[in-house]
């Protein structure tokens, strides 16, 4: 089952919040994420709200550049915090995340992801030394049944 724009977006009006971040700004070493796949989506980047647009090659809420857009992966998990939690989380495809889904898929013997396929263990390692950027790696990649 893919989900489109259009679901995504009624759901996050049916719900409160609507999926949330596998590795939010608040994850810490050695938090994971198992699920399906559930969907794949292009979304425009937002902090506190406000859009955000590429100025002078930075993210910023000055409209003065092009849009930052995210590729965003939907995992359906069992991981519920509390009674409004679908167990819905994302995954925004940054730099980092992309060298480790990367192995994990070599890993498994493909080239791509698949909706139905499954991802278990991927994990936040840690922050990147010597800058900004994040750590992520093992976690086994389980494709969709033909």
């Amino acid at each position: 089952m893919t989900m489109s724009d259009f679901d995504a977006i009624n759901a996050e009006l049916a719900g409160p919040v609507g999926p949330r971040n596998a590795f939010g700004r608040d994850a810490k070493p050695g938090d994971e994420l198992t699920g399906e796949i559930i969907g794949a989506e292009r979304r425009h980047r937002t902090v506190d709200g406000k859009l955000l647009f590429w100025v002078d090659r930075k993210p910023s809420t000055v409209e003065a550049g092009p849009a930052v857009i995210d590729s965003v992966l939907v995992f359906q998990t069992t991981d519920e915090e509390d009674e409004n939690d679908d167990g819905q989380r994302f995954l925004r495809l940054d730099r980092d995340v992309k060298v480790a889904l990367n192995k994990v898929l070599a890993a498994a013997g493909v080239t791509a992801l698949a909706p139905g396929g499954r991802l278990e263990g991927f994990t936040f390692l840690s922050k990147a030394t010597g800058g900004s950027g994040r750590v992520y790696g093992n976690g086994k990649y389980i494709p969709p049944a033909a």
